[in-house]
């Protein structure tokens, strides 16, 4: 890690001067909620409040008590408690009350206790879920039988982020990951046991789900987590979308363990409709998973431990084909033809200690590894060994102290992530040869080191012996480095053309420095009062301030020719050069204050019809990719070398007459000085560009019927500030089509690109969401979450490159988002001990982006629109998106507390054809049809197929 001993102690003299403010004034266990809190009234025969008596919280795992006295109105909060099942105990000096109870990850839940009769202890079995009713946040909880029950293909516990309405996640084969309203996967944020694995470096909100197949976690190690979709509190932090917050498990004072495999292959599954029209053979295809974990105590009641393993083990086979199969080329090039394996390999690893002093410290040490190599990038005319490895590493160190004191409870954390996303070239020694039309071989043309580390360190502090307030402060502070290498043609690449492939006509080397190191502190504070203003009304106070050094590559200076340049070109109302030069000192750090309220009214304060809503400033960051080519542009440039039988000028470019010698990197290295370098884009970044925000309000009302709840939400949010790219150079002065490049091209430069910080989304949504909870004594539950939605934006996510400004483009339906969409659940326990379980989704289909260039003047920025369509419905005439998962699961008992399973998921069970990648191009007069305009390309979801599962546990 670049300046590891820089960090390393900054961040150690940081936690050692917080040390007295974790107890005096810091902040809450409930920091990104991986706890939750049980407060409520408690009440004598009469109804009459009951002052001062004790209220304890048993886990009845690891028999850790937490304790509360009533104030005057007979009030109790128990904060920072577990998810756990917890016996709740009250003794005001006479007879006690108990209950049992499970509590969920984030619950707010309110529990009444009161006596039924006078010298009576009750003791209520059974375990029943509390409900989560008077919260003004909008979140899903998903429990840890949803988690082992549903079907889902590959253990990506990201994959139930779909029971929560408003929130789609992606099952790309080779990008996994979600998205919420109209934000990208950017956007997002996740949480394990309150460290953050938000991507700061690339445009995939979740580190390491860059270009992966793989599971950002171990599904084992996962207890349960919660979506939180919309008006989260102010402990939260870099997310402008949603958030999941998860708690991983912990051991108890029993053992418990585990040990699964799971296997599907090619026989399993359906054919593409694709290779069916193609008349191509079924690729091949395997797939194990298996895991075990255990968890236990190492000293009863003190000491516990969880460890645990997954390994994903895929293969899949793609073709390789030459373009042009003429004897001469199969004898030359025929070797490289085939179906060819591409192997994923994932392993994740965790292990957990968890130290319970006594009643009132806890300490956590956690460690997780997340490796993964995946084969890609190879199949039609590009061979085998042109592939490249994308390889993923990530790792975590957490230590935790919780403490809890006379009416608080402070919760101090170190947290360590190394996240590191590296796609090699399998050949890295070997040059690149393409031989134009036919095949490409020898080593994949590039290769990239990409580096997050951080090392963060947090305090929160709760304090609730304020009577009807529940307080909670927070500090954070993250040093972060990162690190870009971009080795691209380090190994020249040749290209042969035809007629005559007897030389290389082209040949392209890396020239410069490839690597771009950076380094960022981040801090963030927030204080948030939850008031209960009445018996029936909460109001939920929260401000939360953050603070980057370097979100825009602040420290950069630009050169002398880039600045005369810029203050050369048409100066116009969105640019104005002197905001895009910079000495290193004109692109201050952003303070980023965030307002944050909500509030919730019962309406008969018995927790089952409830008000809620709120408003909400939610900042995200600018990964810092986004902003690197203004320095790496300049810094590393593609030689192009120009080659001939005679030495002559070709179209305009002096060439170089052909000598074997040039076939090495050291033999180019020797021609530099004749290299057509390509003139390089001039990429400048806004000095006063402002971070991504999306200002949030939502308002809904939740009813309760017996064990039923049922929820309607409306929301709107109004994203700005997006980070995107225009052309500088437009002609016109500015405002015509693109681009008078006269002036780049003397100075230097290709063209020139500028960063703007205009791209604005609007989302509207109605949530209705219906649940019946399962529980074990009823043997079912049911689920329902109905989105009805419209996700607009106006430019494009990187590049608004076809008009003048992103708001010329017009709003328009977000590219990737339904109307539509419903998920259903069901975990059923069926006669002869079969456990049934359904995860269906349904949806009207995704919109996708149409480039129409269809009035005359074609292609002119006035006339090309930019607009949005849908695919057709072909599912029972309402959908474009079915997906019917199921599962059956039969348990077998062979003694006490251990159980062998055995489970066969069907995925897709009606073989639904659901489409994406659609033809969306018309143009120059021609009607759509010319051009198979709405025709799909791809599957977004795969055919039938069916996975065995086993499992034993104890």
């Amino acid at each position: 890690m670049r300046n590891s001993t820089r960090l390393m102690l900054r961040t150690l003299l940081y936690s050692v001067s917080a040390g007295p403010i974790a107890v005096a004034c810091a902040t809450s266990a409930m920091a990104q909620s991986t706890t939750g809190s049980i407060g409520g009234t408690v009440t004598d025969a009469s109804g009459a409040p009951v002052a001062g008596a004790t209220v304890t919280a048993t886990n009845e795992g690891t028999n850790s008590q937490a304790s509360a006295v009533t104030s005057a109105d007979g009030d109790y909060v128990l904060d920072g408690l577990r998810p756990a099942p917890y016996t709740i105990r009250v003794d005001a000096g006479g007879t006690p009350i108990e209950r049992r109870v499970v509590l969920s990850i984030g619950q707010s839940a309110t529990l009444d206790l009161a006596p039924q009769a006078e010298g009576t202890e009750i003791v209520v079995t059974g375990g029943r879920s509390l409900v989560e009713s008077k919260t003004s946040e909008v979140a899903t909880n998903v429990s840890q039988e949803q988690i082992r029950r549903l079907p889902q293909t590959d253990r990506n516990f990201l994959s139930f982020t779909q029971l929560a309405p408003g929130v789609q996640y992606n099952d790309s084969e080779t990008n996994r990951g979600f998205r919420s309203g109209a934000s990208t996967s950017s956007g997002v944020n996740v949480f394990i046991d309150g460290v953050s694995l938000k991507n700061s470096v690339l445009d995939q909100g979740v580190a390491g789900q860059q270009d992966s197949r793989g599971n950002p976690f171990g599904q084992l190690a996962v207890q349960e987590f919660r979506v939180l979709t919309q008006n989260y509190k102010a402990e939260y932090e870099q997310a402008s979308a949603a958030i999941v917050t998860a708690i991983t498990k912990s051991g108890t004072n029993e053992f418990h363990g585990e040990v699964f495999g799971a296997y599907t292959d090619k026989s399993l599954s359906k054919k593409s409709i694709f290779d069916i029209d193609a008349n191509r053979p079924e690729p091949a295809f395997k797939r194990k998973q298996y895991g075990a974990a255990l968890g236990g105590p190492i000293i009863q009641d003190k000491l516990f431990f969880f460890v645990s393993y997954e390994g994903n083990d895929q293969d899949r086979a793609t073709n390789v084909i030459l373009g042009n199969r003429t004897a001469p080329f199969l004898a030359q090039f025929g070797k490289f033809e085939g179906a060819f394996v591409s192997p994923f390999r994932g392993d994740n690893f965790f292990g957990k200690l968890t130290w319970t002093q006594d009643s009132d410290n806890t300490v956590d040490l956690s460690y997780s590894k997340r490796m993964e190599t995946d084969i890609q990038g190879f199949g039609g005319t590009t061979s085998r060994e042109a592939a490249e490895n994308k390889k993923n590493d990530i790792s975590t160190y957490l230590l935790k102290w919780t403490h809890r004191g006379d009416g608080f409870i402070n919760e101090f954390s170190m947290d360590y992530l190394d996240y590191n996303y590296n796609p090699t070239s399998l050949n890295p020694d070997s040059p690149t040869f393409e031989y134009q039309g036919i095949v490409t071989f020898g080593s994949k043309d590039g290769s990239q080191d990409v580096r997050q580390q951080a090392m963060t360190v947090r305090n929160d502090f709760t304090y609730t012996a304020l009577d009807n307030h529940v307080i909670k402060l927070g500090l954070k502070y993250s040093a972060q480095d990162y690190q870009f290498s971009k080795l691209f043609n380090v190994q020249p690449k040749y290209v042969f053309q035809g007629p005559d492939y007897s030389f290389p006509r082209q040949a392209f080397l890396g020239l410069g420095n490839p690597r771009i190191d950076a380094s960022n502190n981040v801090w963030g504070a927030y204080i948030q009062d939850d008031w209960d203003l009445t018996d029936k009304l909460q109001i939920n106070l929260g401000l939360r301030l953050d603070r980057e050094s370097n979100m825009f590559n602040n420290d950069y200076v630009t050169p002398a020719r880039a600045a005369t340049l810029l203050r050369a070109l048409p100066q116009t109302s969105y640019f104005d050069a002197n905001n895009y030069i910079t000495d290193g000192t004109d692109r201050p750090a952003r303070n980023l204050i965030q307002p944050r309220i909500g509030f919730s009214y019962d309406f008969n304060d018995d927790q089952r019809t409830v008000v809620f809503g709120g408003y909400g400033r939610y900042y995200d960051r600018n990964v810092f990719n986004n902003t690197l080519d203004e320095k790496f542009r300049l810094q590393y440039t593609i030689g192009r070398f120009e080659f001939s039988s005679d030495g002559l000028p070709r179209n305009g470019s002096p060439t170089v007459l052909w000598n074997p010698a040039y076939l090495t990197r050291d033999g180019l290295i020797a021609l530099q000085a004749t290299a057509l370098t390509g003139l390089p884009e001039l990429f400048a970044v806004k000095n006063n560009a402002k971070a991504p925000s999306t200002d949030q309000f939502s308002l809904g009302i939740r009813q309760k019927f017996g064990d039923w709840n049922a929820s309607v939400t409306g929301s709107y949010i109004r994203g700005q500030n997006g980070y995107t790219h225009l052309f500088a150079t437009r002609n016109s002065n500015g405002l015509g089509g693109c681009c008078n490049t006269a002036l780049a091209n003397a100075a230097g430069f290709a063209n020139v690109l500028i960063g703007f910080d205009g791209l604005d989304t609007r989302y509207k949504a109605l949530y209705v969401t219906i649940d019946k909870p399962y529980n074990p004594s009823d043997g079912w539950g049911v689920g329902l979450a109905y989105t009805l939605q419209k996700a607009e934006q106006n430019g494009n996510d990187l590049f608004s490159l076809d008009k003048v400004l992103p708001k010329d483009f017009g709003f328009r339906d977000k590219a990737g988002v339904e109307r539509h969409a419903i998920v259903l659940t069901g975990l059923i326990d069926l006669p002869l001990g079969i456990k049934f379980s359904t995860l269906t989704k349904l949806g009207s289909g995704q919109a996708f982006q149409v480039f129409d260039a269809n009035t005359a003047p074609f292609f002119d920025i006035n006339t090309t629109v930019i607009r949005s369509a849908f695919p057709d419905k072909n599912c029972l005439g309402i959908f474009a998106r079915c997906e019917v998962d199921i599962t059956f699961e039969k348990d077998f008992v062979i003694s006490n507390d251990h159980t062998l399973s055995f489970a066969v998921d069907v995925f897709n069970l009606f073989n639904n054809k659901n489409y994406t990648s659609f033809n969306s191009f018309v143009c120059c007069g021609a009607p759509p049809s010319d051009f198979r305009f709405g025709e799909p390309n791809a599957l977004l979801t795969l055919p039938r197929r069916i996975q065995f599962r086993a499992a034993y546990r104890f």
